[in-house]
């Protein structure tokens, strides 16, 4: 239970980095490799309403909705791509777009729920993979769930180790990192290190943000082991690669803000604000913390409110942003 418990609250939520293909026509895929899901939202309304059978616009519009805190609308999303499969069963888009709404849905929901939603998400996967094999997406969160999920319940390093093996040929570097990850899920951060300084981005950019995603577990890493200057290290060399994405800057604040440099974990959430991917973190959140600690009460408040207020707020960081508030009193 624990690590399907795992699985649905951290491990699918790699779509929000998402791969090249996930669409092959309109704006959809700029705005998803973007992290502008605001955005996104806001045209494939317009799309659907001038056409309603487009299934492009559908899946952008089931995945802004994914990190709502609304969970009323994350299960309309998931009626909408649950019709998108009954109608064209053979578009693996659907199948992909419904399982990964349904990781939020069972993320919001309790442990049946979990159990209930663990075997049709790993289905919809699979059916989206075997129906597109070169769909870096669905292969990527189906080697995550296999990682994530233990043998009995459908998942297991094995099955993972298959899904590597089966692009090592045709899509070495992407193989790399899901040896990498691999690495990763048994802790044996050494290597997966090297996978991923091995990996040529330049041979195949359309992988830049699965290897952002993968360095960013192991910069988590090192921050959890308190090895700072590796961790900063690597966060910056993510940095260089993609100086528009928001990671590599709350990363990095991340790391200033445990060794207690408040200043430059401010500076630095105030920077991923204007980044691509910025909607995916929580920083005014975070911002709020670092300015607390600072002594700055009156910034920490406005960062609070802020956060309230915002539509992707998660319901624990709400509280928290409340229980702080309180703490702080009127200023």
């Amino acid at each position: 239970m624990r690590l399907l418990r795992l699985l649905l609250c951290t491990g699918l939520l790699a779509w929000q980095g998402a791969q090249a293909l996930v669409f092959t026509d309109g704006p959809w895929q700029g705005l998803l490799d973007a992290g502008r899901s605001d955005e996104m939202e806001r045209q494939a309304q317009a799309r659907l309403r001038e056409q309603p059978q487009d299934l492009q616009a559908s899946a952008a519009f089931a995945l802004s909705q994914m990190t709502l805190a609304d969970r009323k609308r994350v299960d309309a999303a998931a009626r909408l791509m649950q019709d998108c499969v009954d109608q064209h069963p053979d578009e693996a888009i659907c199948h992909y777009a419904l399982a990964s709404v349904m990781t939020m849905q069972a993320r919001n929901g309790g442990a049946m729920k979990i159990i209930s939603l663990a075997g049709p998400i790993r289905k919809h996967l699979q059916r989206a993979l075997e129906l597109k094999p070169d769909f870096i997406e669905a292969r990527s969160s189906l080697h995550q769930y296999y990682l994530l999920v233990p043998a009995f319940a459908g998942g297991g390093v094995g099955k993972a180790r298959e899904l590597e093996e089966q692009v090592r040929a045709s899509q070495p570097e992407f193989a790399k990192l899901m040896r990498a990850r691999v690495a990763g899920s048994e802790k044996n951060w050494a290597l997966a290190e090297k996978e991923l300084l091995s990996v040529r981005i330049a041979a195949d950019p359309s992988l830049l943000n699965e290897w952002r995603l993968v360095w960013g577990v192991l910069g988590k890493e090192w921050l959890d082991q308190r090895q700072y200057a590796k961790a900063i290290a690597g966060f910056e060399r993510m940095l260089k690669e993609q100086p528009r994405q928001a990671l590599a800057a709350y990363g990095l604040a991340r790391i200033y803000f445990a060794q207690e440099q408040y200043d430059e974990a401010i500076r630095q959430y105030e920077r991923a604000k204007e980044m691509d991917g910025a909607e995916d973190f929580p920083l005014d959140h975070r911002l709020g913390i670092a300015l607390q600690a600072k002594g700055d009460k009156a910034q920490a408040r406005a960062a609070f409110e802020r956060y309230l207020q915002n539509r992707r707020a998660s319901p624990s960081n709400a509280e928290d942003c409340r229980r702080r508030l309180k703490e702080i009193g009127p200023v």
